[in-house]
């Protein structure tokens, strides 16, 4: 028997801050396409039985950072349950994905993808994918986009008018700005407000599958999949896109709740600071990402480490990172004092 896992990732912004994913998962539809999202690439069904779902809350569990939960076909809505339930008891964050549409002018998403998704816990957020819309209603995106249409309805119900939209990005094809400009500016248009880049890496199989779907309906699709380099997506682009229609293109780092400690949630969401920090250098990134990877290994209280005078003892936290931390602590403990008097 397969031992059923859960896999470890580098929790960072390309991977959506995934740290943890299930070692199998069902898939939702042999026919649907969408992301692998902690591996960046195209899903596939591993062939494997589906996971118990006692075994699945129980991993959850044992956890502290976040955890990716896969789209589910409708017959396991048990499993997923069962992880979210654990997940609410145990304080673990979630990263809940389902597979859903570019809006246009119907329905942006069916009624059966949103099932169960009304009451979740604060520390669950819902991801939605678009690349089953893209390879599957080519002929219709490829005019619409063209012709820049708007939809007539709003994009997301109301009780997921939170949810994060993730746009698959392809080099060559969806990480070109003319699609990438008219893509998003119908998100914003529909009433979005935050969608992440999620870059893939296809390899010759996945290129093929793909192609096949788009070649007679979208050519240029098509020569970009199939014909495409193995060069990485252009994120400058879509981060461009995202800004000029007004849109959040950065997932803040899903941060764990009660019964875990309040320290914890400060060494993670401090992580995720430093990681933006080290992205965001021109030089010296590297130190932002070691003093990250320490926070998250190590649970380190840093707050009282700060108050008691012992950064200066920690020997993974050298300048200029020692400086952004103590700068970064001062503004928590202010924002607190401001939420005490109001």
């Amino acid at each position: 028997m397969t031992s059923f896992i859960l896999r470890e990732h580098v929790a960072e912004p390309a991977n959506l801050w995934i740290r943890h994913s299930f070692s199998r998962w069902p898939a939702p539809d042999e026919d649907s396409f969408w992301c692998d999202l902690a591996a960046g690439v195209l899903a596939a069904p591993t062939g494997a039985p589906v996971p118990d779902a006692s075994a699945a809350a129980e991993l959850v569990r044992s956890i502290t950072d976040a955890v990716y939960v896969p789209p589910l076909p409708a017959d396991q809505d048990v499993l997923r349950t069962r992880i979210v339930e654990a997940a609410a008891a145990a304080g673990a964050p979630l990263l809940i994905q389902i597979v859903g549409d570019l809006p246009a002018s119907g329905p942006a998403l069916a009624a059966p993808s949103w099932r169960g998704f009304s009451d979740l816990p604060p520390n669950a957020t819902v991801v939605i994918d678009f690349l089953d819309s893209l390879v599957r209603q080519p002929a219709t995106l490829r005019e619409e986009l063209r012709e820049d249409r708007q939809p007539s309805l709003p994009l997301v119900p109301a009780p997921l008018h939170d949810a994060i939209l993730v746009w698959p990005l392809v080099t060559g094809w969806t990480d070109q700005p003319g699609v990438l400009e008219p893509a998003l500016a119908r998100c914003a248009a529909a009433g979005a407000r935050r969608v992440v880049p999620r870059a893939l890496e296809l390899n010759a199989p996945d290129r093929r599958l793909l192609a096949e779907h788009l070649q007679s309906t979208w050519p240029e699709a098509f020569d970009a999949v199939f014909h495409g380099d193995e060069s990485p997506p252009d994120t400058e682009a879509f981060r461009s896109a995202a800004e000029a229609a007004g849109l959040e293109s950065r997932l803040p780092r899903p941060l764990p709740a009660p019964p875990l400690p309040p320290r914890l949630r400060l060494a993670r969401e401090l992580a995720g600071h430093l990681i933006e920090r080290g992205d965001a250098a021109d030089a010296g990134g590297d130190a932002y990402y070691r003093a990250a990877r320490f926070l998250d290994r190590d649970e380190i209280d840093i707050e009282a480490a700060a108050r008691e005078g012992n950064l200066g003892v920690l020997p993974w936290l050298e300048e200029p990172v020692k400086q952004a931390v103590e700068q970064w602590l001062t503004g928590q403990s202010g924002r607190r004092q401001s939420r005490r008097r109001f």
